[in-house]
C-alpha cells in the first residue's frame, strides 16, 4: 500500500452505521495500522461540526486518531502534537468570510426557503449563531421534494448551493464542499491526487468521489445507488461489505491486496 499516501473517509454512513454502536471494526483497524506503518495520512472528511466530530472519533476508537479533520463539509484542520486541532492554512478564515458574505446576499432567498419549509410538516430550519444554515426534514422523501423546490429558486443568488445527506441539508457557497476541501488539504501537504484514496456513501460525498479529487475511489456496500454509480463510472471499487469493513476492502483493493480478514 506504499503508493497510498492519504485516506479521505466520510464518517457517518461510511465508517459507522447510523444505527450501529459507532465502534471501529477489527478489519478496518487492521488495515489502518498497516497503512500507518507505511507512512500514510488519514483525514476524516465529514459533515459533522468539530465538537460532534471529536465525540464520534473518540467513540470510534480507531488504533490512532486521524491526522486531519475536514468538518462541516468544508473546513480543514490538522492535529497538533498536543492532540489539539488547529486551522490548516488560511482556508477556514476565507471560507468563513465568503459564507458570511453569501448569507448577507441571500436574505431574501432564505426567507423564500423558510416559507417553503412551512409547507412541509415536520421540516424545520436549523440556526447557528442566529443564522439559518440548513434544514432537517421528517424523512428522506420529504427531503427529496424540498431539495428540488429549493433548487428551483436557488439560482437567484450566485454561488448559493447546498449539501445533502439523508434528512439533513446545509446551505453553502458553491466553491466549498468535501471535494474542494480535500484538494486544499492536498495542496497544503504537497500530496498528488494520484496518491489519494476517497470513500463515502451519500450525496454530500460526491464532490470528493471524483477523479478530479482522488485517483482511488471506493464506497461500502450500503452506499446509496447514486454514489455506487459514480464510483463505478470513475473505475472505483464498490465493496461487498458494509461500513468500515467495506472501506477496508476498498483500501486493500487499491493497494493490490486481498482482504484476508473477511
Amino acid at each position: 500500500m506504499k503508493h497510498l499516501h492519504l485516506l479521505s473517509t466520510d464518517f457517518d454512513g461510511t465508517l459507522v452505521g447510523f444505527s450501529s454502536d459507532g465502534i471501529c471494526s477489527d478489519g478496518f483497524a487492521e488495515v489502518l495500522l498497516e497503512f500507518k506503518r507505511n507512512g500514510g495520512l488519514w483525514a476524516i472528511n465529514t459533515g459533522r461540526g468539530m465538537q460532534h466530530a471529536k465525540e464520534g472519533i473518540e467513540r470510534f476508537g480507531a488504533p490512532f486518531p486521524p491526522d486531519f479533520l475536514l468538518t462541516n463539509e468544508r473546513e480543514v484542520f490538522r492535529r497538533c502534537s498536543s492532540g489539539a486541532w488547529e486551522n490548516h492554512g488560511e482556508w477556514n478564515r476565507l471560507c468563513e468570510t465568503r459564507h458570511g458574505e453569501l448569507f448577507e446576499q441571500s436574505k431574501e432567498l432564505l426567507a423564500e426557503i423558510q416559507a417553503l419549509v412551512g409547507f412541509h410538516d415536520g421540516s424545520q430550519i436549523i440556526h447557528e449563531n442566529g443564522l439559518p444554515v440548513g434544514l432537517i426534514t421528517s424523512d428522506e422523501q420529504q427531503m427529496e421534494r424540498l431539495a428540488h423546490e429549493i433548487s428551483q429558486i436557488a439560482g437567484s443568488v450566485p454561488n448559493f448551493s447546498f449539501q445533502r445527506n439523508t434528512i439533513y441539508l446545509r446551505f453553502c457557497h458553491s466553491d466549498y464542499d468535501k471535494g474542494t476541501a480535500l484538494s486544499e488539504l492536498c495542496r497544503l501537504e504537497g500530496i498528488l491526487k494520484d496518491h489519494v484514496f476517497c470513500a463515502g456513501d451519500h450525496l454530500n460525498d460526491l464532490p470528493m468521489l471524483t477523479p478530479q479529487r482522488a485517483a482511488m475511489l471506493a464506497c461500502p456496500a450500503n452506499a446509496i445507488p447514486a454514489v455506487q454509480e459514480a464510483v463505478r463510472e470513475a473505475q472505483g471499487y464498490v465493496a461487498s461489505e458494509r461500513y468500515a469493513d467495506g472501506v477496508a476492502q476498498g483500501i486493500l483493493h487499491h493497494g493490490n491486496r486481498v482482504p484476508a480478514f473477511l
